[in-house]
């Protein structure tokens, strides 16, 4: 799990501070990630970012599969 204060920073960024920090973790993660699954995560950004109201965070994700397990 990420680490709660980190996300709350995140939230903050600017989407070019998110792109900078995108290449700056994945300069270090180097070769752990192919370029090809980068390729893919990048498309998905870009396609959020054109689209926002198509998406939803991973905590309204997380929050309405809570809601929807039965008891």
């Amino acid at each position: 799990m990420v680490n709660a204060t980190l996300m709350e920073q995140l939230d903050r960024l600017s989407p070019s501070e998110l792109v900078e920090l995108r290449d700056v973790i994945q300069a270090k993660l180097g070769e752990d990630v192919p370029a090809e699954q980068w390729a893919i995560l990048e498309q998905r950004v870009a396609e959020a970012d054109t689209t926002p109201d198509d998406y939803i965070t991973l905590d309204d994700w997380k929050a309405r599969r809570r809601t929807r397990r039965p008891a």
